[in-house]
C-alpha cells in the first residue's frame, strides 16, 4: 500500500501553531499562501501513464518468520511503479538482490502489508539549480534526476549480516538492515552512469485494518 509523506511537516506544524499568521517574506508566509490557495505548484515533469503504471513482486516479510523453502502463500505481494522499476534496474538491482519473486495466485495480498522501501535520488548529470520553492518563495539548491522507491524483502542473495560481515545462508537469520545496507551500497556504487547519490529507507510495517463490527448481544428479559 502507498505510504503518504509529510515533505512540509515543520511547516504545517507552524502554521496550525501560528493560527495562520506569519511574518511577511517568511518561508511559513510562502506557506499559507499556498495552504490558503493564493498560490500553486506548477508540475513540469509529468510521468506517462505508461511510466505510472503499477505492479507488483512477491516478497517474504521479515516481520514472520519463514520456512527452509517458502511456499508461494508465504510471500506477500508489495506494488511499485514501472518508473521506479526502470531505475532500480539503472541502478544494477537485481529481482533477487531485492527478494523478488512472480506474484501468483497463492500470493497473500493483504492491504495492511506495508513493506520495507528504498528510496534513491539518481543524478542526471552534476549541474546544480537554484529555483525558488512555489510553497515557501525562497531560494533552494537541487540536482535534476530521478527519485525512485522500490520494496524489497527477505533474501540471501548477496547479503551479508551487517554486525558479523559474513554472508548469511539462512532466510530466519536475514533481518530488514541486513537487506537494507547491501541494497543500499550497491545504489551508491551504481551501474555506469547510474549512481543513487542519496538513500533512505522506511521499515516494513503491519498496520492494523478497522475491525469488523457487530451488535451486542440480545437482552434476555427477567
Amino acid at each position: 500500500m502507498p505510504r503518504r509523506r509529510q515533505r512540509f511537516a515543520a511547516l504545517e506544524r507552524q502554521f496550525r501553531e501560528s493560527g495562520g499568521q506569519a511574518a511577511a517574506g517568511s518561508r511559513l508566509a510562502g506557506y499559507i499562501d499556498f495552504k490558503t490557495g493564493k498560490t500553486s505548484i506548477k508540475v513540469s515533469r509529468v510521468l506517462t501513464a505508461e511510466q505510472r503504471k503499477r505492479f507488483g513482486y512477491a516478497i517474504l516479510p521479515f516481520g514472520l518468520s519463514v520456512s527452509a523453502t517458502p511456499s508461494p502463500s508465504e510471500r506477500y505481494a508489495a506494488a511499485i511503479t514501472a518508473y521506479s522499476n526502470s531505475g532500480r534496474r539503472d541502478l544494477g538491482l537485481s529481482d533477487n538482490e531485492c527478494g523478488y519473486d512472480n506474484i501468483g495466485e497463492e500470493t497473500t495480498q493483504d492491504d495492511n502489508f506495508y513493506p520495507a522501501l528504498i528510496r534513491c535520488f539518481i543524478p542526471s548529470g552534476t549541474t546544480v539549480e537554484t529555483p525558488t520553492s512555489a510553497i515557501t518563495r525562497k531560494e533552494y539548491r537541487r540536482r535534476p534526476g530521478r527519485s525512485i522507491s522500490f520494496p524489497f524483502g527477505r533474501t540471501v542473495t548477496s547479503v551479508v549480516d551487517a554486525k558479523t560481515g559474513e554472508a548469511e545462508s539462512t532466510l530466519n537469520n536475514v533481518d530488514q538492515l541486513d537487506v537494507r545496507k547491501g541494497l543500499a551500497q550497491k545504489a551508491k556504487n551504481g551501474n555506469g552512469t547510474n549512481k543513487a547519490l542519496s538513500v533512505s529507507f522506511e521499515p516494513e510495517a503491519f498496520k492494523v485494518g478497522k475491525p469488523d463490527l457487530a451488535s451486542p448481544a440480545a437482552q434476555q428479559n427477567p
